[in-house]
């Protein structure tokens, strides 16, 4: 069950700017390579720009920069790649401020430009590659740096209102241009409303370069587009933690076809399709209607066609489409920039274990399993970040990488020994604080209050989205706000000796409501039963802050207990 914590999505900024582990060193020095070819092509801009106004100095300064200082960069990856590519590249840099100037006619110089354009083509394809290069999470990160650098350039450039930095404030105009030039290509893959804030941002930011504006204003402005740049990509990650939970479904329905457990392994062969996929639909809906049709259709026939009534080779068959059908979800969805990202691993790992958190503690109860199938859930998104792990383990510092494993070895012990919630919570969050070393980043915990609100704002959206006839997008709210938010309310409602209301609103959110929508119910229906959940979320929201008092009166105890737990032997499941 998928969940995204506040934390995990302020994460994505980290993943399209950290260059210590947002990508593969290979991939780092293509990132690097990309951006100079940008500015390169920020400053053919700039050039043209001086020679329509005859300004022979400036039109220089543009033509002589990629070659003094820009190629540079870029020589070791294109001698090493193709040296005659290199030489190609050299030559034509240095031949542009001799043929693109003000001496000659404004088509030749164009056409020295125009030259200088196709081997900037030439050296990307080359070196970046075209699938990296047209990737949009890929792109998201092209743009960044460059409104990264125009806020330094503009910064050098303006003064109280005045240029004193020509060229440097033609640099930061440039690399502004480039980046829109490269949201162009990509605005279409970014959610509508991200979209047009990013468009309105572009606006005020030129309005503040013709202005002269003060360069902190400029820096704000910038700033703003970078966040949103960064907001469009939360949505992937959350698309990406639903796959991720899908596989760890399907580990556990392999489990219980082995163990030739019928009950539990249709409740897993079901789960995707019935929760998830509500999660999911719209992203897919919106990139290729015939990808949306065919992941609902595998996971639909994957409860017919994966259980215990058909040989174990025809229900692995099952399985492994679905796997097949998740990795060109992934890679339509999410993309291969992103996807491979050492930090959106460590992010996913992070979901699962929050997850696995909340369901072990839905499970569990004085050493006894009372929700085997939310016992296995736990079970499957521990394996599931487990197995991302053993992706990463090689690109992530040696030490911390050993404690991980030894978290991960006391995490299933526990599992084993049926222990406290709160102990389990605590070594998964070992797991959790040893990724957020890794990332760089400080866990400030979760407010239970915060999920309350995030439940109430959802459901708000959701009555909006419905009255618009938007069902999937509403079916889509809903769902995340019950996965994403209410599961980690179960756990200490239930320890607060709530568990009558924990469950009452479960089904008015989990199945209720979701019902409704699905069935196209009245509008003023739906509104009903959402009024109704928010009024018994208010009530939600006056118990839940005792919960840390009582949280940490056991954690003490848990601690205590820990060095306690013994190893076991490993059983399918931990059942």
């Amino acid at each position: 069950m998928r969940k995204i914590t506040t934390l995990a999505l302020l994460m994505t900024s980290i993943i399209l700017s950290s260059p210590s582990f947002a990508f593969a060193e290979s991939v780092q020095e293509k990132s690097e390579f990309a951006s100079s070819l940008e500015e390169t092509l920020g400053h053919f801009w700039a050039l043209e720009q001086n020679l329509d106004d005859k300004n022979a100095e400036l039109a220089l300064i543009h033509a002589t920069h990629p070659i003094s200082e820009l190629y540079d960069s870029m020589k070791p990856q294109l001698k090493a790649a193709d040296p005659a590519l290199d030489a190609q590249v050299q030559k034509t840099l240095m031949d542009l401020k001799d043929k693109a100037n003000t001496t000659i006619s404004r088509a030749q110089a164009q056409q020295a430009i125009d030259n200088a354009k196709g081997v900037v083509a030439i050296a990307r394809s080359t070196i970046v590659g075209d699938e990296l290069s047209n990737d949009s999470a890929f792109k998201v990160q092209l743009m960044k740096v460059l409104l990264d650098t125009s806020i330094a350039e503009y910064g050098e450039a303006v003064s109280d209102g005045v240029i004193g930095e020509m060229a440097e404030f033609q640099d930061g105009s440039a690399f502004v241009w480039r980046s829109q030039q490269i949201f162009a290509e990509i605005e279409s893959d970014i959610d509508a409303h991200i979209a047009e804030e990013i468009d309105e941002s572009y606006e005020d930011l030129w309005n503040a370069y013709d202005a002269k504006a003060d360069p902190l204003e400029i820096q704000t402005i910038a700033n703003r587009i970078i966040h949103e740049l960064d907001e469009s990509q939360e949505a992937k990650i959350e698309f990406a933690s639903s796959l991720e939970e899908t596989l760890g479904h399907f580990w556990a329905l392999e489990q219980n076809l082995d163990d030739k457990n019928a009950e539990l392994a249709l409740i897993h062969a079901t789960h995707p399709i019935s929760e998830l996929y509500d999660s999911m639909k719209p992203q897919l809906k919106a990139a290729d209607p015939a990808l949306d049709a065919q992941v609902q259709k595998t996971l639909m026939d994957l409860k017919d066609k994966a259980n215990t009534t058909i040989s174990r080779a025809q229900a692995q068959q099952a399985i492994d489409d679905a796997k097949g059908v998740v990795a060109i979800a992934r890679s339509t969805i999410v993309g291969d920039y992103l996807s491979n990202s050492v930090d959106t691993k460590l992010i996913l790992m992070k979901v699962l274990l929050d997850t696995s958190i909340a369901e072990y503690g839905e499970a569990v109860s004085d050493g006894v399993i009372g929700e085997m199938a939310e016992f296995q859930d736990g079970s499957a998104f521990v394996w599931r970040s487990q197995q991302i792990f053993a992706e990463i383990e090689s690109d992530i510092d040696a030490h911390i990488a050993e404690e991980i494993d030894e978290s991960y070895e006391d995490l299933w012990n526990a599992y084993d020994a049926r222990a406290n919630p709160l102990q389990v919570e605590t070594l998964a969050g070992g797991v959790i604080h040893e990724i957020d070393e890794v990332l760089g980043v400080e866990d400030e915990g979760n407010d239970l209050l915060e999920y309350v609100e995030t439940i109430e704002e959802l459901l708000d959206q959701t009555k909006q989205e419905y009255a618009k006839g938007d069902t999937d997008l509403a079916l889509s709210l809903a769902t995340k706000a019950y996965l994403d938010n209410y599961e980690f309310l179960e756990a200490p409602l239930i320890e607060l000796g709530q568990r009558e209301l924990m469950e009452e609103v479960e089904v008015m959110l989990r199945e209720e409501l979701r019902g409704m929508i699905r069935n196209g119910e009245p509008i003023s229906e739906v509104n009903a039963q959402i009024d109704a959940i928010q009024a018994k979320m208010k009530t939600i929201g006056t118990v839940v802050p005792e919960f840390g008092t009582i949280a940490m009166m056991v954690l003490v105890v848990a601690i205590t207990s820990i060095i306690a737990i013994t190893a076991k032997s490993r059983i399918n499941l931990r059942v």
